[in-house]
């Protein structure tokens, strides 16, 4: 029974990750480093930058693990080899998001994914503006998007883009 709380509550996260990620604007870097380095150096960037690390999920093998029960149709289409999340959070920032907006704190704390092809890697993060129902809440997580991003930029190896990559053809 534990296991199987488990995937719903690792499936439920994935699905508001990615609802978070296709209802706002995103930030997308290319890396060019399999998903273990990858993975390594956003957290590196991230704990250097001030951020704690609250969650790390593997989601491709989870729901890979799942597919006989679950029965995804088309299920992984573009033959991602590695899909995992972070959700992390810097504490002074989230302290000044609910001092100023409380209902503009469920954009924080932030989250970010990780979809790794081979020897490439794409970072995606959900920029947080859109959560701000206030100019003050507006200036605070604009203020976070681009601390993120700065310390996004600082992986080696890594740029951002803006065009998405098709992989239907892969």
């Amino acid at each position: 029974m534990k296991f199987r709380g488990l995937v719903a509550l690792s499936v439920s996260v994935c699905a508001s990750l990615f609802v978070t990620a296709v209802a706002s604007p995103v930030y997308i870097e290319k890396v060019d480093m399999p998903m273990k380095a990858a993975m390594s150096e956003v957290k590196n960037v991230l704990h250097d930058g001030g951020y704690k690390i609250v969650l790390h999920l593997n989601i491709l093998k989870l729901i890979q693990s799942q597919q006989k029960q679950l029965k995804i149709p088309h299920f992984n289409q573009h033959k991602f080899t590695d899909v995992q999340a972070l959700v992390f959070c810097n504490p002074y920032d989230f302290s000044q998001l609910l001092n100023a907006d409380w209902p503009a704190a469920a954009g924080c704390p932030l989250t970010l994914d990780v979809f790794s092809k081979g020897q490439n890697s794409y970072i995606v993060y959900g920029l947080r503006a859109d959560f701000a129902n206030t100019p003050a809440s507006k200036k605070i997580t604009q203020s976070f998007d681009s601390a993120v991003i700065k310390v996004l930029q600082g992986i080696p190896m890594s740029r951002q883009i803006t065009k998405i990559p098709d992989f239907s053809g892969e």
